[in-house]
């Protein structure tokens, strides 16, 4: 194993919190949502997968790895979600940090608590709750409010997180606003700039923001965002993404290609290229991307017959996936961009 030299800082940092993509099913269909889940979305884990991949998160640091299970929506998987932090228990595996939802499944006091109870049993640490305008266009913000307050009688108040409070405690349903004040709402929250503009988000929502040519985002790599964050996702055919990043491959687990073996290999090639060595051709997407920065995908999409859009980009992100799912849907660099789920908003 290569030693890393501790008078540098360090090519990639070691995954310290990871979310376990339970699914990509979701009940909603979210202009947020920046991996693409919907009622048609495939993709769930096993339980057998998911302990598997939390065990080799947590031995893969020196510093251990924070895990949370998100999704997609993971109650629309209860049984796997219960028996997996059930099982992870039993395991002797450090509990879950968080479970994500956005309240669908809230329905009645009696359901709530019962799953609540379940859970607290394993020593999760918290519930993450999402609420804003987006996920109230799906779900009713009665169920995010009744969530909230029983989860504070069951879990306590220090157990209970909503994204965002704000929202939770003043907005409202949004399903049946007509498509122009719905428009008018969302563009005055894009303004928050809280969302990221991936996936979904980039298709539906980058047109209610200036727009700017891909010049202005040139020379701004992507190395901290990908390569450093601590953060990456993993969802159930083992294919590892950085934690804001949706959609690119930093790797695939397998029976050979463990989480630390994962990680090595990262850590390996970016510690070769800071000692100037070059990366072997073909061009590889997360070696741009970190070290260069999405216009210079762009360019090499360009090449490829990708054209620039007229009307230019949000952000650097929306810039970053127009190009990548054009070379998805084009069939290029298939090895990095993935899985099919994720670009199909």
């Amino acid at each position: 194993m290569r030693k890393f030299d501790r008078s540098k800082p360090m090519p990639v940092k070691y995954w310290s919190f990871a979310g376990l993509m339970l699914t990509y099913w979701c009940n909603a269909r979210c202009a947020s949502c920046y991996v693409c889940s919907s009622p048609q979305a495939e993709g769930d884990m096993s339980v057998e997968s998911g302990l598997a991949f939390w065990e080799g998160l947590q031995n893969a640091s020196p510093h251990g790895c924070r895990v949370h299970i998100g999704g997609g929506e993971p109650f629309g998987r209860w049984e796997i979600l219960i028996e997996l932090l059930r099982q992870a228990k039993a395991a002797g595996l450090a509990p879950a940090e968080a479970v994500e939802t956005n309240a669908f499944w809230a329905t009645g006091e009696k359901i709530i608590r019962d799953r609540l109870a379940a859970m607290d049993e394993t020593g999760i640490g918290r519930l993450a709750i999402s609420s804003d305008p987006y996920h109230q266009q799906f779900v009713p913000i009665e169920r995010v409010r009744l969530l909230a307050r029983i989860g504070e009688e069951v879990l306590g108040p220090d157990r209970i997180r909503i994204r965002w409070l704000d929202w939770a405690t003043e907005g409202f349903d949004t399903d049946s606003m007509t498509s122009e004040q719905r428009k008018r709402l969302f563009t005055a929250y894009a303004e928050k700039k809280r969302d990221r503009l991936a996936g979904r988000a980039s298709v539906e929502r980058a047109g209610l923001m200036p727009m700017k040519p891909a010049a202005a985002f040139a020379d701004k790599p992507c190395y901290n965002r990908l390569l450093r964050s601590r953060h990456v996702h993993i969802d159930g055919e083992g294919i590892v993404c950085p934690g804001t990043c949706a959609g690119i491959i930093l790797g695939r687990i397998t029976d050979t290609d463990s989480v630390g073996r994962l990680w090595q290999n990262l850590h390996s090639h970016f510690a070769d290229m800071g000692n100037g060595e070059k990366p072997a051709p073909p061009v590889d997407v997360l070696n741009l991307l970190a070290c260069s920065g999405p216009a210079a995908l762009m360019a090499v999409a360009e090449r490829l017959g990708y054209v620039e859009r007229a009307d230019g980009y949000a952000r650097q992100c929306h810039l970053c996936w127009s190009v990548r799912r054009w070379l998805f849907e084009n069939g290029h660099f298939r090895e990095r961009l993935g899985p099919e789920t994720v670009y199909c908003p």
